[in-house]
């Protein structure tokens, strides 16, 4: 048996030394064929390794939520898979506010397990502690470490221990930043073992979204604990135990992920006993993959692949929703020439949206003539207000003889909302060009951006940029990208700062009706439009391609599989 404190060891021994040959073997170039012994009895899903995280909290966007919230953990909400998209029980099974709003009182379901793996087994089922624990975590409230002050001896015999304990907990939540989760919540307590108490600030309408979107999964506060007091509490985030329906059996750096049936789950078994997600391909590898039968199910397809897969119809078949996402060129409302808003409308009326859409994305996404989009339940009072449709003209006739030179920056990295930035942002310079426009390219990825932006020298004009959400309340899109809280933040790249803009989204959270908020969102949105902060440019589908012998397939309103949900027919 392995020792605790070896568990990194045990792990990667365990698992066919996987990890320490990927380390080892730098002078592989290709990704293996993953071994036929793994496909017996399962299900292979292809995917991209970006973003890829076992915990979900800490990171943007990417393959995380697929392979690992749907699948690896559970949250203590749902939203719904139906045209309702209603928030419903996971883990938690009912909920109660206080008359003031400001009170809520979640009752959890008892009998759920954690995963019993090689580097932990739980001695509880899941209670009050761990989701106390895992809201803390991301507010950055850690009572549940033990502190460095309570640990004088560890520190004399280990000196580098207060360096270690401050790195170890430096994680980001870029989500939860983004949304003022902490701004939200006053204090998260444990009422009895399974009853747990969330006092806000103010009412917060939002609250429940927040609590069902993909990034609030539970961890287990036991495995925490244990981590904390071996001195390795980053193992929290790379090897996971969570309540999902699967865990995880093999993992190979960027290559793949092996993923197990939990047999202990608490909902409905999976008939589906091995799941295999390869993250090794390119958008044509994965192409060629589909087409030699080594993939199931193919995500995040290139838009111009999609029409020939399909017209296979004996052999291939789709599933999309409308995406909860938005393309948008953002004006830098720090840089004096584009705080001119005439001068905005101008510039957007020179680009041809329709254009870039149906070469972008072929028939996956819309023009978006609006932020919130579609796929929000306040989408039904989007109200269509624009002034700034493609108009060459005009916008020529206005721009030509200013003499204009424009910096523009570019964020390299394909994301769902734009799979190839480059190409769009090569023809948005075309378009400006025909208006009399000088462009400047810059070229980036995200994490150089964070960097200018902290260090003052983000001296853009324009920025190619976009949002997806992790749920589907309006103010988890519009307050990240458009709110003075993110104001100078790398969501808000507009710089953009409203204090009536904020005052009606705030207005918006303090009541439970519905209804009255969507038409609270829309003024909002009516406000940003005719400001022009960001052009909307594309709301796109979200789509995956998959064998026929693959049954039950259902996405969720966010783009999301359940492999539990899946069936499969024996022959490949």
């Amino acid at each position: 048996m392995c020792l605790y404190k070896k568990v990194r060891f045990c792990f990667f021994s365990l698992f066919l030394n996987l990890a320490a040959f990927s380390l080892l073997s730098h002078s592989v170039s290709a990704a293996p064929r993953i071994p036929d012994e793994l496909l017996n009895n399962g299900l292979i899903y292809c995917t991209h390794s970006t973003g890829f995280s076992f915990n979900p909290q800490t990171v943007d966007v990417g393959t995380s939520m697929n392979v690992v919230t749907e699948q690896i953990y559970n949250k203590l909400f749902d939203i719904k898979n139906d045209k309702s998209k209603k928030i419903i029980p996971a883990l938690a099974t009912g909920y109660r506010f206080s008359d003031n709003q400001k009170t809520l009182l979640i009752n959890l379901r008892k009998g759920v397990k954690f995963h019993q793996t090689i580097w932990f087994t739980p001695s509880r089922d899941l209670n009050a502690d761990d989701v106390v624990f895992s809201l803390n975590r991301v507010l950055g409230r850690l009572y549940s470490y033990p502190t460095p002050e309570q640990e004088q001896s560890r520190q004399q015999n280990n000196p580098q221990y207060q360096i270690y304990y401050d790195l170890a907990r430096q994680n980001r939540y870029p989500y939860f930043d983004s949304i003022d989760f902490n701004g939200k919540i006053a204090s998260v307590s444990a009422v009895s073992p399974y009853q747990v108490k969330i006092e806000l600030n103010a009412p917060d309408s939002s609250i429940l979204d927040h609590l069902a979107s993909q990034y609030a999964v539970i961890l287990s506060q036991e495995y925490a604990l244990q981590l904390s007091a071996d001195d390795n509490i980053a193992q929290l985030d790379t090897l996971p135990v969570g309540t999902g329906a699967y865990q995880v059996s093999d993992y190979f750096r960027n290559q793949y992920v092996r993923l197990q049936r939990n047999d202990n789950y608490w909902g409905k078994k999976s008939g589906i006993k091995t799941v295999v997600v390869d993250l090794s391909s390119s958008r044509s590898g994965r192409l060629e993959k589909m087409l030699n039968q080594e993939c199931d199910i193919m995500a995040f397809p290139e838009a111009s692949q999609v029409e020939n897969l399909l017209s296979d119809k004996q052999r291939f078949s789709s599933i999309s929703v409308d995406g909860m996402n938005l393309a948008f060129l953002a004006f830098n409302m720090n840089q004096p020439l584009t705080q001119n808003t005439t001068l905005r409308i101008a510039l957007a009326q020179a680009i041809n949206r329709e254009r870039l859409v149906k070469q972008i994305y072929f028939d996956t996404a819309e023009v978006a003539n609006t932020i919130i989009p579609k796929s929000s339940w306040a989408s039904q009072f989007n109200m269509r207000a624009f002034a700034y449709d493609y108009q060459p003209e005009i916008a020529k006739q206005f721009l030509q003889d200013k003499k204009l030179t424009l910096n523009f920056w570019v964020l390299t990295d394909n994301q769902v909302y734009n799979p190839n930035p480059v190409k769009m942002a090569e023809m948005i310079r075309f378009d400006l060009a025909q208006a009399g426009v000088q462009v400047k390219m810059k070229y980036l990825q995200r994490n150089e951006l964070e960097h200018l932006l902290l260090s003052g020298q983000d001296d853009y004009h324009i920025i190619l940029g976009g949002w997806l959400a992790g749920s589907l309340d309006p103010d988890g899109f519009l307050r990240p990208i458009l709110s003075c809280h993110t104001n100078n933040a790398h969501t808000n790249i507009a710089n953009w700062c409203s204090q009536a803009f904020d005052q009606v989204l705030d207005r918006a959270l303090k009541t439970p009706m519905q209804i009255s908020r969507a038409l609270d969102y829309d003024i909002a949105q009516q406000y940003a439009l005719n400001q022009v902060p960001l052009l909307p440019i594309a709301n796109v589908k979200r789509l995956m391609i998959y064998h026929n012998r693959v049954q039950n397939m259902n996405m969720s309103p966010l783009g999301t599989l359940r492999f539990a949900e899946l069936e499969l027919r024996q022959e490949r």
